[in-house]
């Protein structure tokens, strides 16, 4: 079946061209179906340091923990929520419970469809997790504020 959209990450380094991964773009342009097509290149914000990363999912997690405790919500209302099935009763939620149960409810996946952990993602990705992630917990009543709120200005 023909692919009609593709899509790649550049590198430019100081002086040099574009780096890119001219096979893939060889592959999509062989099979690509007869048509009109856009390409658009554009610069991407610097991506967060691996310090911000930890801190901002840090902070996510921190902040679900808390408000868990503090509004006695257990894995099983958390599960319930999310899959309303038959979960065991009385569990606190943990940081390592959120950890994994974070890449269950918002799967991120690279470019060839393979998940990806933190350690992995781009500055794109990680965001996207932290909205749904933070949306997902506002319907049980866990509001994660933005921990950098001006991070567009800086």
């Amino acid at each position: 079946m023909a692919r009609a959209n593709f899509k790649q990450s550049l590198y430019k380094g100081k002086g040099k061209s574009f780096d890119y991964d001219r096979e893939a773009f060889k592959a999509f342009q062989d099979q690509a179906p007869e048509g009109r097509y856009i390409f658009e290149v554009a610069k991407v914000k610097k991506s967060k340091t691996r310090k911000q990363t930890e801190t901002i999912f840090g902070h996510m997690i921190k902040s679900t923990v808390e408000q868990a405790e503090e509004q006695c919500i257990g894995v099983d209302d958390l599960l319930v929520y999310l899959i309303d099935g038959r979960i065991p009763k009385g569990v606190g939620i943990t940081k390592d419970f959120l950890h994994e149960l974070m890449y269950v409810i918002c799967p991120t996946t690279n470019a060839d469809g393979k998940r990806v952990t933190l350690s992995k993602m781009d500055t794109i990705q990680a965001a996207d997790l932290f909205e749904r992630f933070r949306n997902t917990m506002a319907g049980i009543g866990i509001v994660i504020a933005d921990p950098d709120p001006n991070w567009k200005e800086k």
